[in-house]
Formats: structure tokens, C-alpha cells, sequence
């Protein structure tokens, strides 16, 4: 054993790929309006004093997405140019794309090609993401 542990690769990828599939409902959140402000109904029941903040839930929530978008974009950086692509059109789109569109859009002759660049996109997603905090340490 060296200084460095080992780096247990499908773990971190698996780690990166957990991160990415979040880019969706994250972008829907920032997206979203944060603050609703409704009229209150008065229908004359009466109801328990509620102690909790739904607002501030909903801001702090939004922060939070917005903080992520912001890490997982950062990451996405350090990628090359087939690399951020192909994770592009793996995670980051209304809809993910096939493999086969994938490679036709970034110009890769085979699905092999698209399989063999994620998986090294997914290792350097993992090592740049919030400074290593998605890899996996034997």
C-alpha cells in the first residue's frame, strides 16, 4: 500500500453517475418559482398552528440545487471535448440520448466508442466533483 489509497474505479463511476442523474430535478428546481405567494383560504375549520417554514424550505432547497448545478457544471470543466458531450447527451438534456445518437452527434464511429468515453468521462467527473468527493477509496 502506498501513500495514496487505491481508487476502486466502478464504485467512483457509479458515485459520478449517482451525481449526474441528479442534473435533471436539480435544473427543474432552479427553474422552478421558489416562492409561491397564494391568497390564504379561510373555509372556517380550525386547524393546528403549523411550526414549519414551507418558504424557507423551499428557498433553502433551491440554493442547494442551484450550489450543485454550479459543482456539477464546474466539474464537467475539466472534461474533454468528446468526454463533456457525451456526458452531456448521457445526463444533462430534457431527455438522455441513445447511445447510437450519441455517437452520430459527437461524431464517434461505434456505441463502443460512446461506452469506452463515458466511462473515462465518468472517472474524471469523479475526480473533479466537489474536489474528489465522489470517489471511492479501497
Amino acid at each position: 500500500m502506498g501513500l495514496v489509497p487505491d481508487i476502486q474505479e466502478q464504485a467512483s463511476r457509479d458515485n459520478a453517475r449517482a451525481v449526474l442523474k441528479q442534473y435533471r430535478r436539480y435544473s427543474r428546481i432552479v427553474g422552478r418559482p421558489l416562492v409561491d405567494i397564494k391568497s390564504p383560504s379561510l373555509d372556517g375549520m380550525p386547524r393546528t398552528a403549523s411550526f414549519e417554514n414551507r418558504t424557507e424550505a423551499r428557498l433553502v432547497e433551491g440554493f442547494n440545487a442551484r450550489d450543485e448545478l454550479t459543482e456539477i457544471q464546474r466539474a464537467m470543466g475539466w472534461l474533454s471535448f468528446q468526454e463533456y458531450w457525451v456526458l452531456y447527451y448521457s445526463y444533462c438534456t430534457p431527455e438522455p440520448l441513445l447511445t447510437n445518437e450519441i455517437a452520430s452527434r459527437v461524431g464517434l464511429a461505434s456505441d463502443d466508442s460512446v461506452d469506452y468515453i463515458k466511462r473515462k468521462a465518468l472517472m474524471t467527473f469523479a475526480e473533479s466533483y466537489r474536489h474528489g468527493a465522489a470517489l471511492k477509496f479501497t
